[in-house]
C-alpha cells in the first residue's frame, strides 16, 4: 500500500475526525484516543502512529521515531493505569493490512473476563465507555501527564 492510499496517512489529513481526542503530536508522531463514530467509545484505547509513511514496519523507523514511540507507549500506559484504573496495558502493532507504523495501546481492566483479553478487548460489552466529550476529557488528562513535549509545546 502506498502513502497515497494509506488509511493512516489519510487519517492525519482529516483533522475533524480526531482533533478533540488529540493527546500528542509533533513532527514525528501523532497520538490520539480512539473514537467510535457509531456510539460510546471504549475508554483507554489510544493510537500512536508515525507521521511519516513507513512501509517497512518497526525496522524502518529512525532511531528518533523509535525512541519517541517507545517513550509515548510507556507514558500513556502509566497514565491509563492512573486515570482509568487499568491493571496493565496491551499494545499491538501488526502493520500487515496498512503498511504504516502504528501502535495501539489498550487498557486491560482488572475485572475483564479472560475471554476478552488481548485482541478481543473491544468486544467486552461492560468495558468502560464514554461519549465523545468524555473521550476529549480523558485525552486532555492523558496529554497533561506526558513529560515528552514537542518543540512547539504541548498540543492546545
Amino acid at each position: 500500500m502506498t502513502a497515497e492510499r494509506c488509511f493512516f496517512c489519510d487519517r492525519l489529513k482529516n483533522v475533524e475526525d480526531w482533533e478533540d481526542s488529540l493527546i500528542y503530536e509533533d513532527d514525528l508522531v501523532h497520538v490520539a484516543h480512539q473514537i467510535d463514530p457509531e456510539g460510546p467509545s471504549c475508554l483507554g484505547a489510544v493510537l500512536i502512529q508515525t507521521k511519516r509513511h513507513t512501509e517497512s514496519g518497526l525496522a524502518g523507523l529512525t532511531n528518533l521515531e523509535g525512541q519517541r514511540m517507545g517513550l509515548l507507549v510507556a507514558q500513556i500506559s502509566r497514565a491509563l493505569k492512573e486515570l482509568v484504573g487499568a491493571a496493565w496495558t496491551y499494545t499491538n502493532c501488526f502493520n500487515e493490512r496498512f503498511r504504516h507504523v502504528h501502535q495501539f495501546v489498550f487498557a486491560r481492566y482488572p475485572d475483564m473476563p479472560t475471554e476478552y483479553v488481548r485482541l478481543r478487548v473491544n468486544e467486552w460489552k461492560r468495558a468502560p465507555r464514554g461519549s465523545r466529550a468524555q473521550v476529549a476529557d480523558l485525552s486532555r488528562q492523558l496529554r497533561e501527564r506526558l513529560s515528552v513535549r514537542s518543540a512547539s509545546g504541548p498540543p492546545g
